[in-house]
């Protein structure tokens, strides 16, 4: 059975219909030929970010400009023909991918169109067509400089990751206090929010010509990193099998950990615990039967985990927005 996406009106769709609204509007008042073609240009120019927008402006009004003197010359001289128009469209493709400006292959051809069908190729039709360029493209452009800030979708997402790295921290110190329970902690939803934060993030870079990078991006991807320390401890509790005298100082750990998970403040404090627990290690009696040794092996190695942690969140330091800096 045919399934149909829920209608949606998008920012995107909105600015594409005003664009082309007044696109027309503008390019019928100057008396343009051809002049509902501004329409095609917007709608091929409105993109998702500012950087991309400009990109397609450029690569299109350059590609444009080419196939407007290209194929005014040539048909100037062998006639406007079909045959013409396939051979300059076989030239004039190879070119643009020369050149990088392939993007605007598109719109080239409906200008070359407007070339072909023009009663007479002169002046009047190349300044017509610039001005239709000029018009649709400048239009987009506008339009492309609307774009929605993503600081607060970005805010909340990071709340949500904070969230979920609590509820990991809550559920291994409670996992470490009573080591004969299972412990399922699902990651999957956590990493899908990183990688949607980053997705977001990096949109938002793009949506700026003077910022080139995004304290966003380099905070979910500390997390990241940290989420996978945090898949790398799941395991190691489960080899905790018997009592230790380490544990319990584990577990307030974690628990210290996951209460300070958006904290700046305290990743200092948190290691000097980190440490003091090692040194009280250090004073402790060997294992003296098998279990009692893996227990105590996967408790240093989720005290490597820990101290990894901590580090990574110690580098990157706390998260500096662009308009704070």
């Amino acid at each position: 059975m045919l399934k149909l996406n829920p209608y949606k009106i998008g920012f995107r769709t909105l600015k594409t219909a005003v664009g082309i609204t007044l696109g027309v509007i503008l390019a019928k008042w100057m008396g343009l030929d051809n002049y509902a073609s501004s329409a095609v240009l917007i709608v091929l120019c409105i993109k998702h970010t500012k950087m991309h927008s400009v990109q397609a402006i450029v690569s299109r009004f350059v590609s444009c400009l080419l196939i407007l003197l290209f194929g005014s010359l040539v048909f100037s001289l062998l006639g406007q023909n079909a045959l013409v128009l396939g051979l300059i469209v076989l030239l004039f493709i190879p070119i643009t991918v020369m050149l990088k400006v392939q993007e605007g292959v598109v719109t080239s051809c409906v200008i070359l169109l407007h070339v072909f069908n023009a009663s007479a190729i002169n002046l009047h039709l190349i300044i017509n067509e610039i001005l239709l360029l000029s018009v649709g493209l400048g239009i987009a452009f506008i339009m492309n400089l609307i774009m929605p800030s993503f600081d607060k979708t970005l805010g909340n997402l990071k709340k949500e990751i904070e969230t979920g790295f609590k509820e990991i921290f809550k559920s291994y110190s409670h996992a470490c206090t009573n080591y004969h329970n299972d412990l399922t902690v699902s990651f999957e939803k956590l990493q899908l929010d990183i990688r949607k934060a980053k997705s977001i993030a990096f949109k938002d870079v793009k949506n700026h010509f003077v910022r080139n990078e995004n304290s966003y991006y380099h905070y979910f991807d500390m997390r990241q990193e940290q989420l996978e320390l945090l898949r790398r401890i799941q395991p190691l509790i489960h080899q905790i099998t018997v009592d230790d005298p380490l544990i319990s100082d584990i577990s307030n750990l974690m628990a210290e950990i996951g209460n300070n998970v958006n904290s700046n403040d305290y990743t200092a404090l948190r290691l000097h615990s980190l440490y003091e627990i090692r040194l009280t290690l250090d004073e402790l009696p060997l294992p003296s039967s098998h279990q009692s040794l893996r227990s105590r092996a996967s408790m240093m190695q989720i005290l490597n985990e820990l101290e990894e942690y901590l580090n990574i969140k110690s580098h990157f330091g706390s998260l500096k927005l662009h308009s704070e800096i």
